[in-house]
């Protein structure tokens, strides 16, 4: 242990500080939905430009931002009947929504066909007719496959299950561990959106019951429970999703690739426009941003992704942190908790997610976190200045933390005087 405030001593709780910890579900944005309101908008103006076009195309989009963006919507406004993790009667009530609007899915492309046959479109037409086409066509095929992924997973819910032993390590959005294959081969796996009933009865007994004892996807759950959840076995702990290694230089080999493609669609939209603008007028090129912009938010969203790690590392040159850690042992998958002391004397509580094996023993020989720039409140990159691999950790700092260095001193006693 270390002897300058970060203390930690193992099997002991620290206050505030667990391995379950308060991990959300990270909330994204439905996309999706500029989809639907394209392709509501091509087989509207499928017809020509009107008035009514005029008043529910700029309505419409701003329902749509609403919608977008906005996060508690009514459910049935978004279709989000129900977050995840799923479970079996939800899947089956999903099922028999997806079966009702089956056939009604079709309706559009067949409206569009017949529009088409009964009036062949002629010149600059033809492209907005099969834009629209292809619209209907997509949204059909996206109602076709989700109801064919549906059925498929109940038929494998009510398929054999093989009861597998598992060490797991419990989160709150994902559960981790290790497993012994068959064949005496190690793995680890990984469970997304694992309900908590489950996760804890898997943490607990030591084993899942599964569709498949081999490397891949599988269905985990338990007999006679109604919850279930996707699980992703791998021989390598740098397999699993979300898991891949941290390196420096792959960093900046796909921040350089990403930026390219972000270039390039920006360019490519810029130039679309324009053709369309000089060369097709009408509609189109009120039609054409729309997909452009999905685009580029598309391609930022895939460059956020390498960008913010490379800006956190390169904050500064590497500074040395002492550091402890909750737990001694280190299990890939699991994150490592601790407490760590600033230059300036503050005290933080840190947190490694996907922590590499150089950096876990590097933290747990020498005791000692080095940092890229200055150590403070939130997200920072660690490593080691010699090596290549990094992890962003999370630094929590209490306010009386802030307030200490800068409290006043007590004042010293002067000697009272007293008169007769």
């Amino acid at each position: 242990m270390v002897s300058d405030g970060a203390e930690s001593t193992v099997g002991e709780p620290v206050p505030g500080l667990t391995e379950s910890g308060a991990e959300k579900i990270g909330w994204r944005p439905r996309w999706w939905l500029f989809g639907v309101f394209v392709a509501l908008a091509a087989i509207h103006l499928s017809d020509g430009w009107t008035s009514t076009a005029a008043i529910g195309l700029p309505v419409g989009f701003g329902c749509t931002l609403i919608l977008v963006f906005v996060r508690r919507v009514p459910p049935w406004l978004t279709g989000e009947w129900s977050p995840r993790p799923w479970s079996r009667s939800w899947l089956r009530a999903r099922g028999i929504r997806l079966s009702c609007v089956l056939l009604p899915a079709w309706l559009p492309a067949a409206a569009v066909v017949g529009g088409m046959v009964e009036h062949p479109p002629h010149g600059v037409d033809v492209l907005y007719a099969a834009f629209g086409l292809a619209c209907a066509l997509g949204l059909a095929v996206f109602v076709l496959v989700r109801w064919a992924r549906t059925v498929r997973m109940l038929r494998v819910l009510k398929g054999p299950w093989t009861p597998f032993p598992v060490r797991a390590n419990h989160l709150v959005a994902d559960v981790t561990g290790t497993v012994s294959f068959p064949d005496g081969t190690p793995g680890y796996f990984v469970l997304r959106d694992c309900p908590p009933a489950l996760a804890e009865a898997i943490e607990h007994a030591g084993r899942m019951w599964i569709t498949a004892a081999l490397p891949g996807s599988a269905i985990a759950g338990f007999p006679g429970s109604d919850d279930f959840a996707r699980v992703t076995f791998t021989s390598d702990q740098f397999g699993m999703p979300g898991r891949k290694p941290r390196s420096r230089a792959a960093l900046g080999l796909h921040l350089r690739i990403r930026t390219f493609v972000l270039a390039t669609v920006v360019v490519l939209g810029v130039a679309l426009e324009t053709a369309a603008v000089i060369t097709v007028g009408g509609v189109l090129p009120w039609v054409l941003p729309v997909l452009v912009l999905l685009a580029v938010a598309a391609a930022v969203n895939w460059r956020w992704d390498v960008t913010s790690p490379a800006r956190l590392l390169a904050a500064g040159p590497w500074t040395e942190v002492a550091a402890a850690v909750v737990a001694e042992d280190f299990r890939p998958g699991r994150p490592m908790l601790g407490w760590a002391r600033f230059p300036d004397g503050m005290r933080a509580r840190f947190r490694i997610v996907d922590c590499p094996a150089d950096i876990a023993a590097e933290l747990m020989g020498s005791r000692r976190l080095w940092i890229a720039g200055e150590p403070h409140a939130g997200a920072v990159a660690t490593g080691i200045p010699d090596g290549d691999t990094f992890a962003i950790a999370e630094f929590s700092v209490k306010t009386r933390e802030y307030r200490r260095p800068h409290a006043p001193r007590p004042a010293t006693d002067q000697p009272s005087t007293t008169h007769a």
